[in-house]
This record gives structure tokens, sequence and C-alpha cells, in this order.
């Protein structure tokens, strides 16, 4: 999937607001662990996001901070141990469509 790099800031702000809910929802520490690494891991991509430009926020968006294995491992391994979880019903609603698109959005074509 191709977006340019105002949309994938816009949609990483997004997940993140859902992962951090997940992070407070959840009460198993591995959970909380791999939420937080993964918040960790979308704040430093979405900093160096803010170090690009407005006039080039029309270009097609690239992993900058990380390897591309890295963000889509990560996900995967957060969106396979929250099938466990208990999370409100609107989180789940919220996550799963995101969890997704991040598979789209973080891989390269």
């Amino acid at each position: 999937m191709s977006i340019s790099i105002a949309q994938a800031s816009g949609f990483i702000e997004e997940l993140l607001g859902v992962i951090e809910d997940v992070y407070w929802e959840c009460t198993a520490l591995d959970t909380k662990n791999l939420c937080f690494n993964t918040v960790r891991l979308l704040q430093t991509e979405l900093t160096e996001l803010t170090k690009i430009s407005v006039q080039d926020h029309h270009y097609e968006y690239e992993i900058i901070a990380y390897q591309d294995n890295t963000v889509i491992d990560t996900l995967s391994q957060l969106d396979h141990m929250l099938r466990d979880a208990v999370l409100r019903t609107q989180t789940q609603n919220h996550l799963k469509p995101l969890m997704q698109q991040a598979m789209d959005v973080f891989s390269r074509p």
C-alpha cells in the first residue's frame, strides 16, 4: 500500500493512541511490555517524520527509523499476543483494522 508521508503521520498517531489504550487495558505484564516497546518504536518513527519538510509530505512514505521487518515483527507479535487479551469492545473494534492496515503501510512494495 502506498501512502504519503502526511497520511503515514496521521496513521501512526492514530495507531499510537489505540496501542496506548491497549496498554492501560491489559493486565498481563508481557503484553504491557510489548505495548510499551511498540509505542516507543512508533514514537521514534513519528519523530523522524516530523523532521521532514512540510513541502515533502506529499512524497511516498517509507520507514525511516528502523528496518521494515522490525516494525512488522513487533506489530505481528503484538497482534498475536492480543488475540487472547480481553479488551474493551471499542478498543478491539478500533485496533483490528489498524493492525491490518499497519501491515500494508509498513511493508515495502
